[in-house]
């Protein structure tokens, strides 16, 4: 089963957006948005009020991870890397 998740409030004029997903998928969207807010050059493009949205964005994901348990988040991460689909090794 795959899921595909868009997240686009600000069309919308929505302040939060809430949405239900696993602690797995939890993990990989927190590093998507991590990885993607790393990204300088993204900075860079964004219109300072998209970067404001998306900083806050960024900051209520971290809050929620840092509340998880450091050990639980391995386990999680260890079964994503290894999880098998269909013969294929997802890396």
């Amino acid at each position: 089963m795959a899921k595909l998740l868009i997240l686009m409030a600000e069309p919308y004029d929505r302040k939060k957006v809430k949405f239900e997903i696993s602690i797995a998928e939890f993990i990989v969207l927190r590093d998507l948005v991590y990885c993607n807010y790393s990204m300088l050059h993204l900075k860079t493009k964004m219109k300072p009020r998209i970067l404001k949205v998306y900083k806050e964005f960024y900051d209520e994901i971290e809050s929620i991870y840092e509340m998880l348990e450091q050990d639980e988040i391995k386990v999680y991460w260890d079964y994503i890397k290894n999880y098998k689909m269909k013969g294929c090794i997802l890396h």
